[in-house]
């Protein structure tokens, strides 16, 4: 048996050294799983502290296989291999290691993934095929043995070989020269479903050809021994079984010689592998589908994609997003939640059965279709339209009439040999913009947008490691009073000078920090850096937070983390909270409020729209101040600006802005 490797060094405990503490943890995770569900499938006592080892011992060989430049997908069959060695031949075993590998190596190259499950699959069924056939080539070496000892003793010999014979549980058959049979074993008969005594039959009808192999199948194996010569051979073939079932056997083909050494006898020893062909069947079935659908899943349609790209004409990709079945889950249960999956998985099929079409399943409730284009094939908005009308009809789950809707991103392509990864992200990429208009839209790729919004994701991307480097700096800019020019504070802003894109603002790495859900970590820095600079210089400092900082829960925790690390006195720092925060969390926004009154700091409000909560909430918890933006240069929104401005001032708060009647400004 072939031993998997690790081919990375490795630090004390099985984790690669230098690999982050996470990937530590979920190594270790999926190691006890994988411990505990072998041992779950096995009546043996073992060691599981032993087992555990061994397991690591490949998990991280499995892991280093997959990340190798030189990918050998070959060589994970020692896993299945080892696990037919060390006594888990349960079928189980193998479906809980392909389930825990699988899951575990999600975020890896699909493709790269679903060889490397497959070859796990080959090797357990690669070894318990040769230990069904050790057994096969015992009985066959004692047949041997046993037609060689005739030329010396028949008499003994003949004894020898009829108990073997008839006793085998491996079915047997004599074949003269010329191919016709002379005679086969009771387990041969029982094995492809004839009586070893048909009653007004032929008094041994074991000997009749027809009774046992139709005419197809005896000349393959005729063909099979005449292509082997006097050479013993070995061949996988099918045959008919009772009712006209398939029954497939491993054949060992043999020549039995005379005293003098020449060729009198074929011998065919079968065994019947039907059951471990279709395990090996289930198997593969098993990592290349969906359990739940029965679709394909992300490992079977990616070669599928990348096969289609490489014939000619057009093809259609379509990103689909189920809506609400994280709704269903919780408000319903989660097997109401599968069973609307499984809907939408036949309805999908339902609507492209007239085309040469792939529906799969590649996420918790995400779909691709994917349409090599005919003659009919409808538009793209065709196609949408009936999607949309398919899944709106109503699911009954659990009593309840549950609505479907999806959001679908579309790609029309007729380039070749694309990159599959990079069409599969353009039509991902075009659901997600869809999306962000609302939920049921659908959206046609567009290469224009979507250069751009990579740019930018790009970029957002890139924030961690730039806040971590120290690349995003902060600048103090004064504010004073409009009347007078005087300081009052200064305003903290983050700048980020990115080189490929340019210089970031405030507002727009607070943005991005949000949609990275990076806003925390942002938040506590930018708080402790702005507290320890006015501490030092002795004057008040604005901080203006995000949507997702204003109502973050433990936002008056990190504040006063940052007031007790920098010695600040509570007055002298002015956090403005976001008005966009209101929408999705006005209670947290409140609470948020009233704690840092409670703690003396200064109260301010940005993004402000002139609402009637915004306006409520000024004069209700009495704000320092709030920040107005430069309005649109109409002149109504001019003159609602004029009479807004007094409105604020009338509950004490101080107006902040380039409007007129504010009574400070931020300089640059």
């Amino acid at each position: 048996m072939r031993h998997l490797s690790a081919t990375t060094d490795s630090a004390p405990g099985g984790q690669a050294s230098g690999a982050p503490p996470e990937a530590g943890a979920a190594r270790a995770d999926a190691v006890e799983r994988w411990t505990g569900e072998l041992l779950a499938r096995t009546t043996a006592p073992r060691s599981r502290a032993k087992l555990r080892r061994q397991l690591a011992e490949r998990w991280d060989a499995l892991a280093a296989l997959v990340a190798a430049p030189g990918f050998q997908p070959d060589a994970a069959t020692e896993v299945g291999e080892w696990l037919v060695a060390t006594g888990f031949t349960d079928p189980a075993g193998i479906g809980c290691t392909v389930e825990v590998v699988g899951a575990a190596f999600a975020g890896a190259d699909p493709v790269r993934v679903a060889r490397v499950l497959g070859a796990i699959a080959a090797g357990y069924a690669k070894s318990v095929c040769e230990r069904v056939s050790a057994e096969l080539e015992e009985d066959r070496a004692a047949l041997a043995d046993t037609l060689e000892r005739t030329r010396r003793d028949l008499h003994d010999s003949e004894a020898r070989f009829r108990q073997v014979f008839t006793s085998s549980d491996a079915g047997i058959a004599i074949f003269d020269l010329s191919g016709a049979l002379l005679e086969a074993n009771p387990a041969l008969t029982r094995m492809l479903g004839h009586a070893e005594d048909r009653p007004g039959g032929s008094a041994h009808p074991a000997l009749d050809p027809a009774a046992l192999f139709p005419p197809g199948e005896l000349a393959a194996l005729r063909s099979a021994w005449t292509s082997a010569g006097d050479a013993d051979t070995r061949v996988e073939q099918q045959f008919t079984g009772p009712q006209g079932d398939p029954v497939w056997a491993n054949v060992a083909l043999s020549v039995a010689r005379d005293a003098a050494g020449r060729p009198k006898y074929h011998v065919a020893v079968i065994e019947d592998v039907t059951e471990q062909r279709m395990l090996r069947d289930y198997l593969r079935h098993q990592a290349l589908h969906d359990v739940l659908t029965g679709l394909p899943n992300r490992q079977s349609f990616l070669p599928r994609l990348e096969r289609a790209l490489g014939r000619p004409g057009s093809i259609t990709l379509c990103y689909l997003d189920v809506d609400s079945v994280a709704i269903v889950n919780d408000g319903i249960g989660y097997e109401a939640g599968d069973e609307m999956l499984r809907v939408v998985a036949r309805r999908l099929t339902a609507v492209v059965a007239g085309e040469d079409a792939t529906v799969a399943r590649i996420g918790g409730d995400e779909f691709v279709v994917l349409i090599e284009d005919g003659p009919g094939t409808p538009s793209i908005s065709a196609l949408a339209e009936a999607i949309d009308r398919e899944l709106s009809e109503p699911v009954y789950l659990s009593g309840h009439g549950v609505g479907v809707t999806a959001g679908m991103g579309f790609v029309r392509t007729s380039a070749r040999d694309g990159d599959v990864m990079a069409l599969l992200r353009q039509a991902h990429s075009t659901l997600r913009r869809a999306e962000s208009g609302g939920k049921g839209q659908w959206g046609i790729y567009d290469a224009g947008q979507d250069a751009r919004d990579r740019g930018r994701l790009a970029l957002i991307a890139t924030m961690p490691g730039a806040l971590e480097n120290g690349e995003i700096a902060i600048d103090y800019r004064p504010v004073e009073r409009v009347a007078d020019g005087g300081r009052v504070a200064v305003a903290a802003r983050l700048r980020w000078d990115e080189p490929e894109f340019g210089v970031v603002g405030h507002e727009e790495c607070l943005d991005f920090a949000d949609t990275l859900g990076l806003s925390g970590h942002l938040g506590e820095w930018l708080l402790d850096e702005a507290c320890a600079f006015a501490a030092v210089e002795g004057v008040p400092v604005v901080v203006r937070l995000s949507v997702d900082q204003s109502r973050d829960p433990d936002l008056a925790a990190v504040v006063g983390d940052a007031l007790r690390t920098s010695g600040l006195d509570a007055a002298a720092l002015w956090v403005s909270l976001d008005s966009g925060g209101l929408a999705g969390g006005l209670d947290v926004v409140e609470d948020n409020l009233t704690t840092l009154s409670d703690m003396g700091v200064r109260r301010l409000l940005h993004g402000f729209d002139c609402g009637l909560r915004e306006v409520s909430l000024v004069e209700r918890h009495r704000l320092h101040g709030v920040e107005l933006d430069v309005p649109p240069g109409e002149p109504l929104a001019r003159e609602a600006l004029a009479l807004l401005v007094p409105l604020l001032r009338s509950t004490g708060a101080l107006v902040v802005g380039d409007v007129p009647g504010a009574d400070l400004a931020v300089r640059w």
